[in-house]
């Protein structure tokens, strides 16, 4: 069962009894996952209300200091409605000293740049960055540790709900299953939406500073079959390389076919994991990567909605 504690600015917790409705939204491309709720108008806790955790069976799903409270009155009640992001909000919120690090570490990192902000857990190794990290004026504590990640690991970090860094992103060797049969993580509802809209079938690269765009790059998707959407890259500015066509039309083919799958419960856990779907009728479908999901309690119960794209992580 879902429970919720919000603490106040003097660091008092305070049961949330009798929640009305609670929306819980994760995304990969995010940094931040966000939460509302509404419960019946309770003057106690909306007037200090400073930090809300969720806890799923006991188990921790969110932490995040609370951006906004509103109390609602109506001809047919009176309720509050409370609006937070999790511990990722503080490092978008704020900027970081101008400084340049030389051969920084990932404990450095965490120490100087996520530690300050509440968050207390973090897995990566204590392998350095060598070489010059450049924070810049105007840069936010979340560009920093991201491009850390993004120059050691080569990969988007992640901060999860429960406030665990993780510096090389999701554990991509988990694979979860979901179906229509037991085994599985069941959904009672399935939808595949086939964008042929978003496919690229192709770049164009300019190789040579002064050359011309002479080297082409083909989507080998077999979707692409008829569709003609090009795209140019200069591999010769400091912005590009030829890696950034490839990435261009990986992430065409990963917005080109989405799965929505209702499944009732708290299915949170599946977040930023590789995905197997065994239908009875559509078949297996793999190399799916869950790319964001929206947590539902209402009158009506708990119910998960779990996007799936094409493209492991």
């Amino acid at each position: 069962m879902l429970s919720l504690v919000i603490t106040d600015c003097e660091g008092v917790k305070k049961d949330v009894s009798s929640p009305l409705t609670v929306i819980l939204n994760s995304e990969t491309d995010v940094p931040a996952d966000d939460l509302t709720v509404t419960f019946p108008y309770n003057k106690e806790l909306s007037e200090n209300a400073d930090y809300i955790t969720a806890f799923n069976n006991g188990k921790l799903i969110f932490k995040g200091q609370i951006d906004e409270i509103s109390n609602i009155k109506t001809s047919r009640a009176v309720i509050t409605k409370i609006t937070a992001r999790s511990l990722a909000a503080l490092l978008l919120d704020n900027e970081a000293e101008p400084v340049t690090y030389i051969n920084p570490a990932s404990e450095f990192i965490f120490n100087k740049h996520l530690k300050p902000f509440g968050i207390t857990e973090y897995t990566a190794d204590e392998v350095p960055f060598y070489g010059s990290l450049k924070i810049d004026k105007g840069m936010t504590h979340w560009q920093v540790f991201k491009n850390f990640c993004k120059n050691l690991y080569g990969v988007d970090p992640r901060i999860t709900g429960d406030g665990k860094a993780l510096f090389k992103g999701y554990d991509v060797k988990e694979i979860v299953t979901f179906g229509d049969l037991s085994g599985d993580i069941v959904y009672y509802s399935i939808k595949e939406n086939k964008k042929r809209c978003e496919l690229i079938s192709e770049v164009r690269l300019k190789l040579e500073e002064y050359g011309g765009y002479d080297s082409h790059i083909y989507n080998k998707n077999s979707n692409c079959k008829n569709i003609e959407r090009v795209r140019y890259v200069n591999a010769t500015a400091d912005t590009s390389t030829i890696d950034t066509a490839d990435k261009i039309i990986a992430q065409s083919n990963a917005n080109s076919r989405l799965l929505t799958l209702e499944c009732m419960g708290c299915q949170i856990d599946v977040m930023g994991k590789n995905a197997v779907i065994n239908d009875s009728i559509l078949g297996k479908i793999d190399n799916l990567r869950t790319d964001r999901l929206k947590y539902t309690v209402d009158s009506n119960g708990e119910r998960t909605t779990i996007c799936l794209r094409k493209g492991t992580l």
